[in-house]
């Protein structure tokens, strides 16, 4: 809701500080109720910490969670080095709260596209900088691991209430996004709270529960267009129910209006500034597969293969479904209590049933159409909620060595997992600067390649300039505009790169040694003369002045 707002703000083109402690103390007067209710919450986990702690296999889990919560809370702290938030989520936060209004970013075609996390993010330059800014993306991960914490109480267990957001919050690659400034933590948990909603729906049929669902999945597509992930199983389970629930005319009518009031409104803006509700995407990003891309000549039978091999991939060659140097993102548990996922027991719920369907239902369309295990967030935390379940039970009723010999695999999983999620959070520079051995800016320096040379085009640069960079995508940290060139694969074409710079007037450019090489500076100096101002081992500044 305070996206929707704060959208309306932007449009308004009033973006300013004292519109946001407005807004922020109208919420605070017109909820003010909600305080008690949070202050009893906060007694009653309290309670719950106290009674889980008691057992061996609850208590090894809440240490680790705390452990993680540690790393996460130096890394949301400390200045932010992680590509997308430093490429365009920020970037366009800051420049919204600096110009205080939206504004479509041509170079920056991000800017197209669904907004609500990046006007929190405006909000929180608004108020004070980038800490706020982190403070308030970090929020939705705990978030995400009590709407876990609802489903599992509600229709798994107390044990599934306890250990699958237990799993979740030390899951190397769910650690490490929720951690930094991204976006998919709160796709994550508007898709687990529209997934509440709608079970709550199917089980008593309250009307409410389906529009607040409609509202949370709108809430959804307002992040980011992989909601749609979510959205068909989601839609799925709806359908199946609708036949039952008798839904009037109005009501159906009410719950499209809902979703699209709540969300959609993105949408509308970008049909309006570029003709399409999707631009620069299209309606055929949702159903062209990208997991077999370039393969044409695969079978049918191939393909399924494909398929079938995503589950060992995401687990053990995970450097392509996981935008960090780690082959294991998903951590060890999933793998290492594997069998309990198919332990017979007690018969489940149609509850459960539900939940699990939806987990495959999402796993299939995540396989088959973009393999990123950050957009999956949502599934596999209704996995390891599940897993909890399970594992849970079989502890529970088990003898000593039983329950010593999950213990030891539990701590060893654990252990793994921490190992993981420290070699992507923590290096050297982040504990000197939280030991105040060194500055923000030291900091910036050690960890980031890319700053140092930001850093020499900011001492140079002038307001009105303009940078373009081959490689060097920290636009964030740049005073000037920045137009930035990056590709994956590091395939930088030098037509794209004479193209950018005959379109354009540019006052410095960056490059990559790497691509610094003598018939590639012949495109540049076909347009420019180029002066070299500074050079490290990654790049090269260079002053830059148009011939004619």
């Amino acid at each position: 809701l305070l996206s929707a707002l704060l959208f309306v703000m932007g449009m308004a083109d009033i973006y300013y500080q004292w519109a946001a402690l407005l807004l922020l103390a109208a919420a605070a007067a017109l909820f003010w109720r909600n305080a008690q209710r949070l202050w009893d919450l906060l007694r009653r986990a309290e309670a719950g910490y106290a009674a889980c702690a008691r057992g061996p296999l609850w208590g090894l889990c809440l240490v680790f969670v705390f452990v993680f919560s540690l790393s996460s809370a130096m890394v949301v702290l400390s200045p932010e080095i992680a590509f997308d938030p430093v490429s365009f989520h920020f970037v366009l936060a800051r420049d919204y709260a600096a110009g205080h209004g939206l504004a479509v970013v041509p170079h920056l075609p991000y800017s197209y596209f669904p907004q609500n996390v990046e006007m929190l993010y405006a909000l929180g330059f608004l108020l004070e900088g980038q800490a706020t800014a982190k403070i308030l993306a970090y929020a939705f991960f705990p978030l995400a691991a009590m709407a876990l914490a609802l489903i599992g109480r509600r229709w798994f267990s107390p044990a599934a209430a306890v250990l699958g957001p237990a799993l979740f919050l030390t899951t190397p690659f769910i650690a490490w996004t929720g951690s930094v400034a991204k976006n998919d933590m709160a796709l994550t948990l508007y898709l687990l709270l529209s997934l509440y909603a709608v079970m709550r729906w199917i089980e008593d049929c309250r009307f409410g529960w389906l529009a607040a669902a409609a509202m949370l999945l709108g809430f959804s597509f307002g992040v980011k267009h992989v909601a749609v992930m979510g959205a068909v199983p989601l839609a799925a389970l709806a359908a199946w129910h609708w036949r039952r629930a008798r839904l009037r005319l109005r009501q159906a009518l009410a719950v499209a209006a809902i979703l699209a009031c709540s969300g959609l409104f993105w949408h509308a803006r970008t049909w309006a500034l570029a003709g399409h509700p999707l631009y620069p995407e299209f309606f055929s990003s949702a159903v062209d597969s990208t997991t077999a891309k370039g393969h044409p000549e695969l079978s049918w039978l191939d393909r399924a293969g494909v398929l079938l091999t995503v589950p060992w991939r995401v687990h053990f060659r995970g450097l392509h479904a996981f935008e960090s140097p780690s082959p294991n993102p998903c951590g060890f548990a999933l793998v290492a209590f594997l069998p309990l996922l198919f332990r017979r027991r007690a018969a489940r719920s149609r509850a459960a049933t539900l939940l699990l369907l939806f987990c495959a239902g999402y796993f299939l369309y995540f396989a088959a159409i973009l393999i990123k295990v950050r957009y999956a967030m949502a599934a596999f935390g209704v996995v390891f909620v599940y897993l909890g379940d399970r594992l849970g039970d079989f502890y529970a009723s088990g003898g000593a060595a039983r329950r010593a010999s999950i213990l030891a695999l539990a701590a060893y999983s654990f252990v793994f997992s921490l190992s993981l999620t420290l070699i992507l959070e923590m290096n050297r520079p982040r504990l000197d600067l939280f030991a105040r051995r060194i500055s923000r800016e030291q900091f910036l320096r050690q960890s980031l390649l890319t700053y140092r040379s930001i850093e020499a085009l900011n001492k140079v640069a002038r307001p009105g300039e303009r940078a373009y960079s081959v490689g060097n995508c920290s636009t964030f940290y740049a005073n000037i505009e920045f137009h930035c060139y990056f590709d994956d694969a590091a395939n930088y074409t030098v037509e794209k790169v004479s193209r950018d710079l005959r379109h354009h007037n540019f006052q410095y450019l960056i490059v990559s040694n790497e691509w610094a090489e003598p018939a590639h500076l012949r495109v540049v100096e076909q347009l420019y003369h180029p002066v070299l101002l500074y050079q490290d081992e990654s790049f090269r500044l260079y002053r830059v002045y148009r011939f004619g």
